[in-house]
């Protein structure tokens, strides 16, 4: 099936914004457990609010859309399903596999080297003289590069796809009531790493929401209308939460839940009122680098960061300099980086990237 041209941008664009919230919300200094932190109560709750609560449901969009690709035209023959899984393992599995073994090298270097052996502090995250059975299961289920955590959930969901195909067909919405359930609960699969989720309970809801959709292709309808009520919900929720979070009153958990139920709708409604100007041309070309951003901004980003917590010190103004610091720094390095091995070397870009070119 050949994508309506209107709605393949929308999914590229929304998916490209997706990977942009995974870059952001790990920018600022409260990532690194290690680093100072004296924030007052309201600079603390804009900078979660912009980085953490705001921006999560265009991850879990992110997810939606993965799940939908996945069963689209999906006809339940095991020849589609190994044709549709081969092309994912490409494009997720090799790249996972590749920056997880490169961000343990990293590592290891840094943690070698004096000048920069004081960074990690975190026996969980110190590749030196570790054994091969540790490392191992770093490269495997626990990527140093954190952001790869997205990458191993959608591989996981790749694999369990016709267990989640056949209960769709036979129990249609009521198959995600269990998964809505467990989610909330905040259930995850267990992996071979203690504390380690293999799936956490966020992806494989929203992945079976986009999923469902696909199998009873159901319309994508915008509804305009809904969308600043749904805009001014979701704000709403998401400073509950962040305040929530800030000061330790509420459980702020179950309102996150809250956060993605009303901001996907609203980001997929919204999308068509206030964010077109994505597809310009200008923007398209960025959008073309988001994945090997993805890819490439951990360790990167940590690498800017220590240094910067250490140096900036504590205070409202201090980490803000920090987070534009570290974001900036990070982008301005990788984008360029990026471009230039698109450019001069494509192979290379397309090795790097499992095959996006």
């Amino acid at each position: 099936m050949k994508l309506d041209p209107r709605l393949s941008a929308k999914l590229k664009a929304l998916s490209a914004l997706g990977i942009a919230a995974v870059i952001v919300g790990h920018a600022p200094s409260f990532r690194d457990p290690a680093a100072p932190s004296l924030r007052s109560v309201p600079y603390a709750v804009v900078e979660f609010l912009c980085v953490d609560s705001f921006i999560r449901p265009v991850v879990m969009m992110f997810l939606a859309i993965s799940g939908w690709l996945m069963f689209l035209e999906h006809d339940g023959t095991p020849q589609t399903h190994v044709r549709k899984v081969a092309a994912r393992m490409r494009s997720l599995l090799f790249p996972y596999l590749l920056w997880s073994a490169l961000a343990i090298g990293v590592y290891w270097v840094l943690q070698r080297a004096p000048w920069t052996a004081g960074w990690f502090t975190n026996p969980a995250r110190r590749v030196v003289d570790r054994p091969i059975r540790d490392l191992l299961l770093l490269w495997l289920f626990d990527p140093i590069a954190y952001q790869l955590w997205f990458l191993r959930d959608l591989i996981v969901l790749v694999w369990l796809s016709p267990l989640l195909l056949a209960l769709l067909r036979a129990a249609g919405p009521l198959a995600l009531l269990p998964l809505a359930v467990t989610s909330f609960l905040g259930i995850v699969l267990p992996g071979p790493v203690p504390g380690v989720p293999l799936l956490t309970s966020d992806s494989y809801f929203w992945y079976a929401v986009g999923a469902w959709f696909a199998v009873k292709r159901l319309p994508l309808s915008d509804g305009r209308r809904l969308a600043v009520p749904l805009g001014l919900v979701m704000l709403l929720l998401a400073l509950v939460r962040s305040w929530g979070h800030v000061t330790g009153v509420l459980p702020h958990a179950w309102v996150q839940k809250a956060v993605y139920v009303v901001g996907v709708p609203a980001l997929w409604i919204g999308y068509d009122r206030w964010l077109r100007g994505l597809e310009r041309p200008s923007l398209q070309f960025l959008t073309g680098q988001a994945f090997f951003v993805f890819l490439a901004h951990e360790p990167l980003m940590t690498m800017l960061r220590k240094p910067l917590v250490r140096w900036c010190g504590a205070g409202d103004l201090a980490h803000l300099v920090e987070l534009l610091a570290t974001l900036g720094g990070t982008l301005a390095i990788v984008l360029p980086l990026g471009v230039l091995l698109r450019a001069r070397w494509p192979r290379l870009y397309a090795f790097l990237c499992g095959g996006r070119g």
